[in-house]
């Protein structure tokens, strides 16, 4: 199921080089299809794809660039969808190209047998 993200950015005013960097940290996590900047005033980055961690993006982006409160996580609607793609012409953005999803092998702990040694003489010391 497709995810978008809202995450506000504070930058200065038409600072290109933030929006570069939000970009690239956008696209770079995995399964992002696509970002956007909208609002004059407000720098929404708005990520749509699936399974994207939300948090580690933003901590991401507030690694980067200083300032970044996730404004809300929900499914896409198919209305929302078409309204994105009449108002990217207008607005900037960004789109990677679907890449697959990755899986990393997960190590057990080895677990070990407890063996419980009873001594019948107890007049002795358990060490010795």
């Amino acid at each position: 199921m497709k995810q978008k993200i809202v995450i506000k950015l504070c930058m200065d005013g038409n600072d290109q080089r933030s929006r570069t960097k939000a970009f690239k940290i956008a696209v770079s996590q995995p399964g992002v299809e696509s970002a956007a900047m909208q609002g004059s005033k407000n720098y929404e980055l708005q990520v749509l794809g699936e399974q994207i961690d939300a948090v580690i993006l933003t901590n991401s982006l507030r690694k980067k660039l200083g300032q970044a409160q996730l404004v809300s996580v929900g499914p896409v609607d198919d209305a929302d969808n078409k309204n994105t793609n009449s108002d990217t012409r207008s607005e900037a953005s960004a789109t990677v190209p679907q890449s697959p999803a990755y899986s990393y092998p997960v190590y057990a702990v080895p677990q070990y047998p407890v063996y419980e040694v009873r001594d019948s003489n107890l007049e002795c010391c358990s060490i010795m």
